[in-house]
């Protein structure tokens, strides 16, 4: 199966252009994973802020593309001196699927000089082993344990409003700032565990980077705040790395299977 890097090859057109193709490994069912389009758009984005480290990274999800080749539009729009931004468009067949914003920099391996909260608990990483989501797809490459006390939707039943668990790639490989970009968007939607399922597509996804991740598992935690009536809900994601260090963060608006089902 191809690794996380093969999937995010990219290679130039043009001035500011670049051509990839959207690997099928690297989706759920039919559908490429929001996550991994919005690092393969981030990485093209690297490449003409010719910066290291994406530090923010705001995308919107206009459509679904296919599983194939896509051309990743990008356009330098400030560059400072400590970072730069980048307006960056996925196209296939002449129209944009996912549009982002990237701020990029470079952001050191140095302890936070401040932290408001440490890592909230979760189970061991080897005592989820008997929950492990199905190696299907982009599943087959990241090996994800679920906190079993966060699970009780699998089952049938409420569980509240978070969900935990821990990820590893499969290839042996890290984590890197890149790849957290789809852990953050990876684990099972919050709202399973208020009664509701389904496809929850991801209408917007604000990712920050906030630390270069250790070696080892990541221990990933969502939450969300509010579900409307109308089945809008935010998704919080905080990713702590082996260290307990946090190195990532995300907030996603995302709409309800139950509520698609209903429209």
């Amino acid at each position: 199966m191809g690794s996380f890097t093969e999937a995010t090859t990219t290679a130039g057109l043009r001035d500011g252009v670049y051509e990839s193709t959207l690997d099928t490994e690297w989706s759920l069912g039919e559908n490429p994973h929001g996550g991994y389009m919005m690092a393969l758009l981030t990485k093209a984005a690297l490449t003409t802020a010719c910066r290291t480290h994406p530090l923010a990274v705001s995308t919107h999800f206009l459509r679904s593309p296919e599983i194939g080749a896509v051309e990743l539009h990008t356009e330098a729009v400030k560059r400072g001196r400590l970072y730069t931004t980048v307006h960056a468009r996925m196209v296939q067949n002449g129209k944009s699927c996912v549009e982002a914003t990237v701020t990029a920099g470079e952001i050191s391996d140095a302890a936070h000089a401040w932290e408001a909260h440490q890592q909230p608990p979760i189970t061991p990483f080897q005592e989820c082993d008997e929950h492990r989501t199905p190696a299907e797809n982009l599943l087959g490459h990241i090996d994800v344990r679920l906190d079993p006390r966060s699970t009780a939707f699998l089952r049938g039943e409420t569980s509240g409003d978070e969900v935990r668990g821990w990820m590893q790639l499969t290839d042996g490989t890290d984590f890197d700032p890149l790849s957290l970009i789809v852990a953050v968007d990876l684990l099972p939607p919050t709202v399973f565990g208020l009664g509701h399922g389904g496809w929850c597509p991801t209408v917007e996804l604000t990712y920050q980077l906030r630390g270069l991740p250790a070696p080892g598992p990541i221990a990933t935690y969502t939450r969300c705040d509010a579900l409307s009536a109308d089945g809008w809900f935010n998704e919080d994601a905080a990713v702590y790395d082996a260290r307990g260090r946090l190195v990532a963060q995300s907030r996603q608006l995302a709409l309800s299977g139950n509520a698609l089902n209903h429209r």
